[in-house]
């Protein structure tokens, strides 16, 4: 996850927006002229988009938690909103872009409360889950708000806003608009493709208006030779490695032992702490080989009133060159569930 952060605008921004205006008025008359329906169509478009575009965050849904590090206000609430104006992740390893803002203190059925507005890409719940989402959510609020939220007991609202919908929506929008306080660089969204870039579609269809009028022919065998692939030869299969785990005597580690033969040091291997997804990976691309393991499902300590939890950020790996075994050695945190619920 990867906060949005807003940079100053600049004079010069302003001047680049214009020229670029006087670009986009140029190309749409040169568009008009040459193909009418195209022009028709591509203005449908923009008009459909920029609605889509302009349009505030939309409530997804409320959280209610605590906080165990506020002296003032034991009770959490955070609002996901989706957003079209923030940038689309592609693939579940790409970092989600969140646009938040500041904590605030309020009053919610007569208790003191910090209330939390995040908003993320509507493309992200299909990508990395709610509940992942969720989390990294509580991970970044804990990094960038100094908030510690209850990862195990929080709970999902019927409704799906807490506070004024219409006063956080135009706080969200607030930095956008044009006043003296304005902190937003439009030019930069633009660049960042935080919105749609006339500039790009008008020069594709007058580019191709130009071309398809004077060599259609050569378009359409050019096209072809795109749409043909080359086979794949040859693709490389990488293999989960056998590994045992086990947890001490003591219950303070998780021992995990895994064999990676042909290996010779531990510079041969890459290990990887995930902390926000409570993922440790292993791989070793000398051999070809990968273990992702989900915290989450692993065996923990069974001790009666007493919750666990893998500290993986204190993880250390040793490699053993006799038996060719990567060791990792996982500090479990042990405390007490009668302790938790006197909090």
């Amino acid at each position: 996850m990867d906060m949005l952060r807003l940079q100053p605008s600049t004079d010069s921004s302003s001047n680049n927006m214009m020229d670029k205006a006087k670009r986009v008025w140029n190309m749409l008359d040169e568009l008009a002229s040459s193909d009418p329906t195209a022009y028709k169509k591509f203005i449908e478009k923009t008009l459909k988009d920029g609605n889509e575009w302009m349009s505030p965050p939309t409530p997804y849904l409320a959280i209610r938690s605590v906080l165990h590090n506020n002296p003032n206000s034991k009770v959490f609430y955070l609002n996901i909103f989706t957003w079209l104006r923030l940038p689309t992740p592609m693939k579940a390893d790409e970092l989600t872009k969140m646009y938040s803002l500041p904590p605030t203190e309020i009053i919610h059925n007569n208790e003191s409360c910090i209330l939390v507005n995040i908003a993320v890409h509507p493309n992200v719940m299909n990508i990395i889950g709610r509940t992942q989402l969720i989390r990294s959510i509580f991970d970044l609020i804990m990094s960038q708000h100094n908030l510690l939220v209850d990862y195990n007991h929080y709970k999902i609202l019927d409704e799906k806003i807490i506070g004024n919908i219409e006063e956080i929506q135009q706080n969200f929008v607030k930095p956008i608009l044009k006043n003296k306080n304005n902190d937003e660089n439009i030019e930069e969204l633009i660049d960042n493709d935080l919105s749609p870039s006339l500039i790009k579609q008008l020069s594709s269809i007058t580019m191709t208006n130009q071309s398809s009028s004077s060599s259609s022919s050569n378009k359409q065998q050019q096209q072809k030779k795109k749409n043909i692939k080359p086979p794949v030869l040859i693709e490389e299969l990488w293999t989960i490695p056998t590994y045992t785990e086990e947890i001490t005597s003591n219950n303070n580690f998780l021992i995990i032992r895994v064999s990676l033969p042909e290996c010779e040091s531990v510079a041969d291997c890459d290990v990887t702490v995930l902390p926000s997804e409570d993922i440790v990976q292993v791989e070793c691309s000398k051999i070809h080989t990968r273990l992702k393991l989900d915290m989450k499902k692993r065996k923990k300590p069974n001790i009666l009133n007493c919750n666990s939890v893998f500290d993986i950020q204190r993880l250390t790996a040793k490699f053993v060159r006799k038996t060719q075994n990567l060791i990792l050695t996982i500090p479990i945190i042990v405390e007490s569930s009668t302790d938790e619920q006197n909090k």
